[in-house]
């Protein structure tokens, strides 16, 4: 009797046994169901993104890992035929004989997807300018903003990154490139470009002013405009202009611009200059008269009032010039 009831326990042990990973699935009816429609987030479809599937637990893990394919782009989708899944099923050697498959003849598949609203790149467009400025957002305005390539993206945390490729000032058009990433990934390229419209003080004329004019402080003045009007070289220190001499007449109110004024010379045609020549051992000294006028620094004609000849000499003061010897 003892022995019988030892050959029963390791008759049943080894039923149990040899049935492992298979005494589930003997228990449990795997059910299959496909949906006519699917929406996928991933970039990959997997069996169980598209159905429901019923059965043992290890059974339905591995059912819902059989691969379908890439997924379509973000607000796109993509149709697979119901035979077709069918026969990726049913190839798993492992699938229990008995399952039962109910498949559509085709499944519609989409891709979930999330946008980005044009005010939030007008925004981060902004705070750009404002940050390299280093100025209140008062300072600039923006206008005629847009946005290109801007569409789709697949979900997950959205990051955008702005990128200047071109140098210059941030006035007048300014376009900028949106690198968006999704999740750590680069998913678009977006162009934002706007008309920047910057408002600071620059030089102006307190009165009308003739040309030859020597400007002094009160023919000047500080008065805010929007310089992404003007030209490039519009002065914005009082202190650059004080002293120089007006190349054309202004009129009161009219801004400065740096090729409207020149160095006054500190030699003028006609004026008497003391003409040095220096060398280490000797010091020649003529009087002469000055053919051409000219500022510090300049080289000028000159004629030797003891030779009557004329030569070349570089400003030293307004009253000298100096020759090469």
């Amino acid at each position: 009797m003892r022995n019988l009831n030892r050959i029963l326990l390791a008759t049943l042990m080894t039923f149990f046994t040899g049935c492992g990973f298979s005494e589930a699935w003997a228990d449990v009816k795997t059910r299959i169901t496909i949906k006519e429609e699917a929406w996928i987030k991933g970039e990959k479809v997997y069996l169980k993104d598209i159905a429901s599937i019923e059965g043992a637990a290890r059974l339905e893990e591995r059912l819902g890992a059989i691969y379908l394919g890439y997924a379509p782009g973000p607000a796109r989708h993509k149709t697979l035929k119901g035979s077709w899944i069918e026969s990726k099923i049913r190839s798993k050697r492992w699938l229990p004989a008995d399952s039962i498959l109910r498949i559509p003849e085709s499944v519609k598949i989409s891709r979930a997807c999330q946008s980005i609203h044009e005010k939030r790149f007008l925004d981060l467009f902004s705070g750009y300018i404002a940050r390299r400025l280093k100025t209140r957002e008062a300072d600039f305005e923006v206008s005629r903003f847009k946005v290109i390539n801007n569409g789709p993206l697949p979900e997950g945390k959205i990051n955008i990154e702005l990128v200047r490729h071109a140098d210059g000032r941030l006035l007048g058009y300014v376009s900028l490139t949106a690198i968006v990433r999704v999740n750590g990934k680069i998913e678009r390229r977006v162009v934002v470009s706007g008309w920047v419209d910057r408002f600071e003080n620059v030089v102006c004329a307190s009165c009308s002013l003739r040309r030859g004019s020597i400007i002094t402080d009160d023919d000047i003045s500080m008065k805010r405009k929007n310089i992404s009007r003007l030209p490039h070289n519009v002065l914005m220190s009082m202190e650059e202009l004080v002293g120089k001499r007006l190349k054309h007449a202004l009129k009161h109110g009219s801004v400065m611009l740096s090729n409207i004024v020149e160095e006054p010379p500190l030699i003028k045609r006609g004026d008497k200059v003391t003409i040095v020549a220096e060398s280490p051992t000797l010091l020649i000294t003529a009087l002469g008269i000055a053919q051409t006028k000219g500022g510090l620094g300049d080289d000028i004609r000159v004629k030797n009032c003891t030779s009557r000849k004329e030569i070349i000499a570089r400003i030293v003061n307004p009253s000298t010039v100096r020759v090469e010897f």
